[in-house]
């Protein structure tokens, strides 16, 4: 194959003079370069996604306190009926409470004295509710906090007066006190 000069100038100056010009690369040699940049742009989103949902779901550790009270209280508490009602904290014999999350359920992480306490609950959404079972009939069961000295919700019964449950309310504290007077108070 004769070298006339044309091609010599046409070639690169690192080619050898012997390569064939269909051997040559042509082209861009960074036309993948798109497809990388937009799967790096892909992570990044999820990862903010991730980053924002945490911060704003602001996931804590709750506890819930079990407390016995001397006097029933109504549909209409307030705060000062929550301290005339003669509450004092108590063990846990045999109660079980239960968190749900928009629809799934679940238990204490851990149970110490008279205390339910659960990790990494989203604190800043609508959708958290409890459930409390008793171990004896209860006349009412309150949820406040203690705190902002606020009644969050009067709970609901079953017929048997066992099961009460309720929504633990919006933008919720990390101490809630549960408030049960029982049947024979």
């Amino acid at each position: 194959m004769a070298d006339d000069g044309r091609d010599a100038v046409a070639r690169a100056r690192h080619e050898a003079a012997w390569t064939h010009q269909d051997a040559t690369v042509r082209g861009s040699a960074g036309r993948n370069r798109g497809w990388v940049m937009l799967a790096v742009g892909f992570a990044v989103i999820a990862l903010l996604s991730i980053f924002a949902y945490n911060r704003l779901m602001n996931f804590q550790t709750v506890t819930f306190e079990l407390q016995t009270c001397q006097a029933s209280l109504g549909e209409d508490v307030n705060w000062a009926d929550v301290e005339a009602a003669g509450c004092a904290p108590a063990p846990i014999e045999g109660d079980r409470l239960t968190m749900w999350h928009g629809g799934d359920q679940s238990s204490a992480d851990e149970v110490t004295g008279g205390a339910w306490v659960f990790d990494g609950v989203p604190v800043n959404t609508v959708v958290n509710s409890m459930q409390i079972d008793t171990a004896v009939p209860a006349r009412s069961v309150v949820l406040v906090e203690p705190d902002k000295k606020q009644v969050r919700t009067v709970l609901t019964s079953d017929s048997a007066r066992t099961r009460w449950s309720g929504y633990v309310g919006d933008r919720a504290a990390t101490t809630l006190w549960v408030l049960v007077t029982p049947e024979g108070g």
